[in-house]
């Protein structure tokens, strides 16, 4: 029994005991033009799980309790304007239900690469340096998926 205790001593000394550990990352989020990200989340995945930290109104994340280690980056919600709930809400009396159609969506400033982690093109390494994340503007030029290429191959 007493050896049990040298060892599990031993393994709290060499890994850590007790909760959380992990490092906190910090960072700013900015756009290609040089402006904040106004809102948003940031999210670090890896094999061994994912973080997740909210971008705050001057572009700035906090994600807490980061094992370290290799981490794919995907960031959400960096939109014109925040969701609206009561935007475009009408009451019909026919129905006797609110409907939202004339709710017009947030845009997205970024581009849609950003949103999964395998395609954002976006590593970080924790522990490290710099956390600070410079997106593309998404400049709304793109054909919408199920619009069909024009007849000369041209988009």
């Amino acid at each position: 029994m007493r050896n049990f205790f040298l060892v599990a001593g031993l393994l709290c000394f060499v890994i850590g005991c007790g909760g959380g550990g992990g490092s906190t990352v910090t960072g700013k989020v900015t756009l290609d033009d040089g402006t904040a990200a106004a809102r948003g989340t940031v999210s670090l995945m890896n094999d061994a799980g994912s973080f997740r930290g909210a971008i705050g109104s001057d572009g700035t994340y906090t994600v807490e309790n980061v094992v370290a280690g290799e981490y794919q980056v995907a960031v959400t919600g960096v939109t014109d304007r925040e969701v609206d709930s009561d935007a475009g809400m009408a009451y019909n009396d026919e129905t006797g239900e609110y409907t939202d159609e004339a709710a017009e969506l947030p845009k997205s400033l970024i581009k849609d690469i950003y949103f999964n982690p395998t395609t954002s093109g976006l590593t970080m390494t924790v522990p490290g340096d710099a956390y600070d994340l410079k997106l593309e503007r998404d400049t709304g030029g793109a054909a919408a998926p199920d619009e069909a290429p024009a007849e000369d191959g041209s988009p």
